[in-house]
C-alpha cells in the first residue's frame, strides 16, 4: 500500500502535465549560493523588495515579480549591483523554451563532511552534465553526476533533476531537490543540505503575493512548500516516507517568520493508511497516551524561527529557530527544544559589499516550555521505532553536527561589483557530547571537539565558473585523547 500510494501521487502529477494551464519561468533556485543569497537578502533588507527568504529552494517567479518592483526605486551603489547580479542570474533562469546544457567538475582532498548552506563537494572527484527545458506549463531538469568515494558510498546521483508542473500559482513537482529551512547560514536544525536530496513530489507557491482579504492581508506575502519523499537507503525500516511542512510569513517589512513541521511515517510493517497519515499530521503519535503503541504513525519535528532586521537603516539583524521534538503530556505541543541564534550585519568596505554573521546551534533536547530546562540526551534526530534516525544515507537531515552537539560559527561572505566573491567561515564544534554508542550519530559515537576554518572563492570568467576552496581543521577525541589535524582543497568548475 505505502509503495503504491507513493506511485499513484507520481503518476498523478505527470498525467496532470498533459491538461495543465499556466505559466512558469525556471521554477527553482536551488540553496547553496552565499553570493546570491547575498544579494537577495540585501534587497530585501533595503525594502527594494519583500518576499521570503528562509524556505529554499526558491521561486525565481517570485524573485523576478519582486525585481521589477525594485527597477522604480532608487537605491544605493551596493543595491545596485546586486540587483543587476540577480537580473544576469535570472535571464540565463528565465530562457523559455530553449534546451539549457551545462557541465561541470570538481576535485576535493578531505572534501568537509559536515556542510554549511555552501555548496561544497561530497567527494573526492566529480563530472556531472544536465539538459533543461522550461516552457509555458511545464519545466524539466535532468541531471546525472558521477562520484569518485562520495561520503554515501552511491557513486551515481540523480541530485538535482526534477519535473515541474504550473498550476495557477502553484508549481507541483517530482524529482530530487535539495531544501533549506530557516534562517541560519551554517545550519537548519530541521532541514538542511547536509544529507543528499531523497526523491519525492512536492508542492510549492509561486509568488508571496499577499492574501486579498482584509482579514488576512496583514500577515504579509507569504509561502507554502510541503513534499512527500521516500528514504530508500538501507534502514532499519525500509522505505519509509518524509513528510515536510512550511509556511513563511513576512507581517512586517523587517520581519520574516516560518512555520515547520516534518514527519517520518510509514515503511515496512508500519501502518500506512489514510487514519495513520491523519494521526501524524495532526500529533496523535505519543504512544499509549493518544495512539495505540502497534499504531504509533511516526517520528515528528516541528517548530518556528524568525528574521528580524533593526529598523532605522541599522545594518543588523538578529535570528532564532526553535525545533520541538517530542510531545509534552500527550499533546502535539513539543516538550523538548533544538535551539539556534545568530546575528548577521552588512555593509561595504571600499568596493565590495560584505555580510558578516555569528550562528549558535544546539543539537541537544532542552525541556520546558521553549527549552531553557533541563537537557535530554539521545533525543534529537533519534526515535524508538524509526531507529535510523531522522538521517538519510547516514547523515542528519537537520543540522549537519547531529544530535547532542554545539555549534559556535563566524562567517563573511566578500562580493565585488562583478560578482566575484569570497566566504570565510570559522566553526567551533562540540560532537555527540553525551558519547552514548547505542545511538546512530552520523559523525562519532564519542564525544569529539572540532575546529573547522574553510576560505573559497567564486570567480566567473570567459571559461566558466570557477570555485576555488581551501581549509584546516583540527579534531580532539575525548574517549581515546586522541588529536588530528587536517588540510583540505577543492576546486570546481561549471559551464554557466
Amino acid at each position: 500500500l505505502r509503495m503504491t500510494l507513493f506511485s499513484r501521487s507520481i503518476a498523478t502529477l505527470l498525467t496532470a502535465l498533459a491538461v495543465a494551464q499556466g505559466a512558469l519561468a525556471e521554477p527553482w533556485l536551488a540553496p547553496g549560493d552565499p553570493r546570491l543569497r547575498l544579494d537577495l537578502q540585501l534587497l530585501n533588507d533595503a525594502g527594494l523588495m519583500q518576499i521570503p527568504l528562509s524556505t529554499w529552494p526558491l521561486s525565481w517567479g517570485d524573485i523576478e515579480a519582486a525585481i521589477q518592483n525594485a527597477d522604480a526605486l532608487n537605491g544605493s551603489s551596493a543595491t545596485d549591483e546586486a540587483l543587476q547580479r540577480i537580473e544576469s542570474d535570472l535571464r540565463t533562469a528565465a530562457t523559455i523554451g530553449e534546451p539549457l546544457v551545462r557541465f561541470s567538475a570538481n576535485v576535493a582532498e578531505n572534501p568537509r563532511f559536515i556542510r554549511s548552506f555552501e555548496n561544497t563537494p561530497r567527494g573526492d572527484a566529480e563530472v556531472s552534465g544536465s539538459w533543461s527545458w522550461t516552457g509555458d506549463i511545464f519545466a524539466i531538469n535532468l541531471h546525472a553526476a558521477v562520484i569518485d568515494n562520495p561520503f554515501d558510498d552511491d557513486e551515481f546521483s540523480p541530485d538535482g533533476t526534477y519535473l515541474g508542473l504550473a498550476l495557477g500559482n502553484w508549481m507541483l513537482s517530482a524529482g530530487w531537490q535539495e531544501r533549506w529551512w530557516g534562517p541560519g547560514r551554517d545550519g537548519s536544525l530541521i532541514l538542511s543540505t547536509n544529507a543528499r536530496p531523497s526523491p519525492g513530489i512536492a508542492i510549492q507557491r509561486n509568488r508571496s503575493t499577499a492574501f486579498e482579504s482584509k482579514w488576512l492581508r496583514w500577515l504579509g506575502p507569504w509561502s507554502l512548500t510541503s513534499f512527500v519523499n521516500l528514504l530508500d537507503d538501507d534502514r532499519e525500516i525500509d522505505d519509509a516516507l518524509l513528510f515536510g511542512l512550511r509556511i513563511t510569513l513576512k507581517p512586517l517589512e523587517n520581519l520574516e517568520i516560518g512555520l515547520s513541521r516534518t514527519a517520518q511515517f510509514c515503511g515496512d510493517d508500519r501502518p500506512c493508511d489514510t487514519q495513520a497519515f491523519t494521526d501524524m499530521l495532526f500529533g496523535n503519535d505519543n504512544a499509549g497516551v493518544n495512539v495505540d503503541p502497534d499504531d504509533e504513525p511516526g517520528n515528528q519535528l516541528a517548530g518556528f524561527d524568525f528574521r528580524w532586521a533593526l529598523p532605522w537603516e541599522i545594518p543588523l539583524a538578529v535570528y532564532a529557530q526553535w525545533i520541538g521534538e517530542d510531545g509534552r503530556s500527550g499533546t502535539p505541543v513539543p516538550g523538548s527544544w533544538l535551539r539556534q541564534g545568530g546575528l548577521e550585519s552588512w555593509g561595504r568596505i571600499g568596493s565590495l559589499s560584505h555580510r558578516t554573521h555569528i550562528e549558535f546551534s544546539d543539537t541537544s533536547c532542552h525541556e520546558g516550555g521553549l527549552g531553557f530546562s533541563d537537557i535530554k540526551p539521545n533525543c534529537a534526530y533519534e526515535h524508538s521505532i524509526y531507529r535510523t534516525g531522522y538521517r538519510y544515507n547516514e547523515k542528519a537531515l537537520g543540522h549537519g553536527i547531529d544530535g547532542d552537539g554545539r555549534s559556535y560559527s563566524l562567517g563573511s561572505t566578500l562580493v565585488q561589483p562583478a560578482g566575484h566573491s569570497w566566504n570565510l567561515l570559522i566553526r567551533y564544534m562540540e560532537i555527540n557530547r553525551v558519547g552514548d554508542p547505542e545511538t546512530r550519530h552520523s559523525i562519532s559515537p564519542t564525544p569529539q571537539d572540532l575546529t573547522d576554518i574553510q576560505l573559497t572563492h567564486d570567480r566567473w570568467t570567459r571559461f566558466g565558473r570557477f570555485y576555488l576552496g581551501l581549509g584546516y581543521s583540527h579534531l580532539d577525541d575525548a574517549a581515546s585523547s586522541a588529536t588530528s589535524s587536517d588540510f583540505s582543497a577543492f576546486l570546481s568548475w561549471s559551464s554557466m
